[in-house]
């Protein structure tokens, strides 16, 4: 038989902040509304705290406000990092669960269009399909 444990086990409290929720990978087409005004860009991930954004134009500054419009998602945030080509966004108010679990089953159904996109595109190559031409 073992010994009682003396010091009871405490649950810790959940961090707030920073990775205090968890974030999905998604990495599909959206677009961000600047200053500048609206950029395409892909949405890397998404919790419900904030998301991680990659995009062509300029990157926006640590501290602008920027709303992010993914399928079904409209979210404005902050900005609170910036580099290369990605920034990351903290949302002004929590996303609901379900908003971040329908961008995660978009992503797969997303992702699985890409993928039978390419298939057809390869089967056509190999099949010798005529290619469009050019209109001089």
């Amino acid at each position: 038989m073992s010994a009682p444990l003396s010091h009871p086990i405490i649950p810790m409290p959940r961090t707030i902040g920073r990775r205090a929720a968890a974030r999905v990978r998604l990495c599909i087409p959206a677009q961000v509304m600047l200053l500048q005004g609206l950029e395409n860009c892909l949405l890397d991930d998404l919790s419900q705290a904030g998301a991680r954004v990659t995009i062509a134009a300029r990157l926006p500054g640590i501290g602008a406000g920027v709303v992010l419009k993914a399928k079904g998602l409209d979210a404005f945030g902050t900005v609170i990092w910036a580099q290369g080509a990605r920034f990351g966004l903290a949302f002004e108010e929590l996303l609901p669960l379900p908003d971040v679990v329908n961008a995660r089953h978009f992503a797969d159904a997303h992702a699985e269009y890409q993928a039978a996109q390419h298939a057809r595109n390869a089967r056509l190559f190999v099949q010798g399909a005529p290619r469009l031409r050019r209109q001089s």
